[in-house]
């Protein structure tokens, strides 16, 4: 390589030749990990070499448009492309209200087929839609999709013109609306040579409004699947002891979904808490907060700024490990240490949007709790199957102590009670007692068994029913089958006694989801 003018640089050398360049740059390395760089095991706010210098961050997918006309009608059907360039344009113009879509235009020859992966290429996209204005051999397509990666995520929109048949059009009509023949011919050529296999199939009419909310919601179930790899989430003790259902193997976990499990010692937090002392004002501020936003019942003063000495230590020890989840064990030593429990810190860090939090080592938990606030835009319950009401023909879930206060109902109070549960603390501690709106309600979660990954996927209604007087969140959910069925069904199934649920009915989107990632879905 010939010596070169470097003219951009970021360290602040005077650069004129590739080997002085290479020179600086490996004095700066060694002396930034001379200085700086440490292992986390004992950080005090420095860079870590086992620690991301910055949390990442979900981010919004690309998204390809590839459309699609055959050339050779052209010439038969004077008018034909002109038609079928509005009805492509009129999907790109649908899709780039809520998407970043690139649209290379309507490819019509192989060439023009070949320039459009090219750019898909360079663009680097992360989705592609695919839909026919026409029939079109489906070679064209397979000229695109040899650019891009095989993981790149597709979605076969079998598109026409008009939402109903026409009975007094003419064959140039027909062609007009034949693009989901094509469709029918490119997915079956996906599977017979075994590639992009993975793809997700919509059908009906351009300016079918329910068209396009499905296509979001597979957009958004790519992105999750994509996000999750970016996740970070940090176990806090273990797996509460004797808890098999949801017990776990990380790296299969991490193989499967994508997160990477961090395990950080009670330790770590308990430092984190004596830095901060009890005079950190912060801890004032949560208080006060607390007093204000919710109701308190039977709790001193001395209760609260217990549980929010230690809720300012698990918020700064979500930035110190930049965690997008947070998973502990509240239960034993942590609440012997702080005196305190956690409910109040993991409400805060999950109204702030701070990371997703649960509690008794739920990894699992923890990920579906993330893939139901995407799906949803509501933060998740996480709660036990308990009691079943026959007359109701519902099942209750039982909370664990913590709740996000923005889902609760604004026409009832939030309190703030002693904890239902005393594990070795003094005095009280503070949990949250709280409904939730009625209306419809999503409930999953995963295990791994002996043959491989299963998703619960259950929709329920749930119901207006007065609070329970239980120092505990809870929602009480109407069920399709009679509630005897549905329990003894979850038993056959063989799932964790933990329950995710979140507003709206989105068991398609974790069917999609689960059928992406392979897994085996059982429906309640």
């Amino acid at each position: 390589m010939s010596e070169q003018k470097i003219t951009k640089l970021n360290y602040g050398y005077q650069i004129t030749s590739i080997t002085t360049f290479i020179r600086c740059l490996e004095t700066h390395e060694a002396t930034n990990m001379k200085e700086t760089i440490q292992s986390f095991e004992v950080t005090k706010g420095n860079k870590s070499g086992d620690l991301l210098s910055e949390m990442r961050r979900d981010q919004n997918l690309k998204v390809g448009l590839l459309t699609c006309g055959y050339f050779e009608y052209w010439r038969m059907y004077e008018g034909l492309r002109e038609e079928v360039v509005q009805d492509m344009q009129t999907i790109a113009d649908r899709l780039g209200k809520k998407h970043n879509i690139i649209y290379p235009g309507l490819v019509e020859t192989l060439d023009s087929a070949d320039d459009a992966g090219q750019i898909f290429k360079n663009e680097h996209i992360d989705i592609l839609v695919i839909s026919q204005g026409t029939y079109c051999p489906d070679y064209f397509v397979h000229q695109a999709l040899m650019h891009l990666a095989d993981d790149t995520s597709l979605i076969c929109f079998a598109s026409q013109a008009h939402s109903n048949i026409d009975f007094n059009k003419g064959y140039d009509q027909s062609l007009r609306n034949s693009g989901p023949m094509g469709l029918i011919q490119l997915t079956g050529g996906l599977r017979k040579m075994g590639k992009f296999e993975k793809y997700e199939a919509i059908s009906g009419a351009i300016d079918d409004d329910e068209v396009y909310e499905d296509i979001d919601r597979l957009i958004q179930v790519f992105t999750t699947i994509r996000n999750l790899k970016n996740m970070t989430i940090g176990l806090v003790g273990h797996v509460f002891r004797g808890m098999y259902d949801f017990n776990f193997d990380k790296t299969s976990v991490t193989g499967m979904f994508g997160p990477h499990v961090m395990n950080i010692n009670i330790d770590h937090l308990m430092t984190i808490y004596d830095e901060n002392g009890d005079s950190d004002p912060r801890i004032k501020s949560l208080c006060e907060k607390s007093k204000s936003e919710y109701t308190v019942v039977n709790l001193e003063d001395e209760d609260i700024i217990r549980s929010a000495r230690l809720g300012v230590a698990l918020q700064d020890l979500v930035e110190r490990y930049k965690l997008n989840g947070l998973v502990l064990l509240g239960q034993h030593h942590i609440e012997v240490k702080a005196n305190a429990s956690c409910y109040l810190g993991l409400a805060e860090i999950l109204s702030n949007d701070q990371a997703i939090a649960v509690t008794e080592g739920d990894v699992l938990g923890c990920i579906f709790s993330k893939v139901l606030k995407d799906f949803t835009g509501h933060t998740a319950f996480f709660g036990e199957w308990e009691e079943i009401d026959k007359s109701l023909n519902a099942i209750m879930l039982l909370g664990h102590g913590f709740i996000d206060p923005r889902e609760c109902r604004t026409d009832r109070p939030v309190y703030i009670k002693p904890a239902c549960e005393n594990w070795g603390f003094k005095g009280n501690s503070v949990g949250f007692e709280a409904s939730y709106p009625p209306g419809p309600v999503t409930m999953t979660h995963a295990i791994q068994d002996a043959k491989g990954w299963r998703l619960l996927i259950s929709e329920g209604e749930l119901l207006d029913t007065p609070s329970l007087k239980i120092n505990e969140s809870s929602m009480i959910i109407k069920v399709e089958k009679p509630v005897r069925q549905y329990f003894e069904d979850l038993m056959h199934f063989g799932f964790s006694h933990h329950s995710i649920a979140a507003p709206g009915h989105v068991g398609k989107q974790l069917e999609c989801f689960a059928r992406q990632l392979g897994m085996t879905v059982n429906w309640l």
